[in-house]
């Protein structure tokens, strides 16, 4: 998903409109759903296009979905650029494209550790078409918890999970999509 379309379908998750207090509902979905535009353009030296073409007209720090929190701006970091995170892990553009996730607080005592922590898809396009679809489908199809006991719930977030893996770049990603759905960690990608 090209990064000027995914911002253009952010207003996919807001929710149809059940109160009458028309002024308050809205300014709570508002806020959730859009990114604050910008002043003027944003221009990092060096930052890869595909982040370059998200950021430069927006502020996406207002928009949360999935368990990602956007940053107002990309950051240049030791193993890339970071753009978003998810509870003390950033989520980093490798200088190879992909898009993967570090511990936001490197393990230091023990000797060999890695704070890296995985990848997460193939790149920024197709982590934002996998974000976008996984979070429409959890905001508006499979809400609650797939592991609660309900068959029918958990096998649609599979589904959603499944379809997330391969819009990020394949079944290699399916861990990461299906826990962020709330999803057990499997030993391996259900049929």
């Amino acid at each position: 998903m090209h990064p000027k379309m995914f911002i253009k379908c952010l207003s996919w998750l807001r929710e149809p409109v059940l109160t009458t207090d028309m002024d308050d509902y809205m300014k709570v979905v508002v806020e959730r759903t859009t990114p604050t535009q910008r002043e003027s353009l944003l221009s990092l030296a060096g930052l890869p296009e595909p982040l370059q073409l998200l950021f430069e007209d927006y502020d996406l720090s207002p928009i949360h979905m999935l368990w990602t929190s956007f940053w107002s701006e990309p950051k240049k970091l030791a193993e890339g650029w970071g753009f978003a995170d998810m509870s003390e892990v950033n989520i980093i553009m490798a200088p190879e494209g992909q898009i993967e996730a570090y511990n936001a607080h490197p393990i230091r005592a023990i000797h060999g550790a890695s704070h890296f922590l995985g990848c997460l898809a193939k790149d920024l396009e197709s982590y934002l078409e996998a974000l976008l679809y996984g979070a429409f489908n959890a905001h508006h199809f499979i809400s609650g918890d797939p592991e609660g006991g309900d068959p029918v719930l958990r096998e649609k977030t599979i589904l959603v999970a499944k379809n997330c893996a391969l819009m990020a770049g394949g079944y290699e990603y399916y861990d990461f999509w299906a826990e962020t759905l709330g999803l057990a960690p499997s030993e391996y990608v259900p049929e």
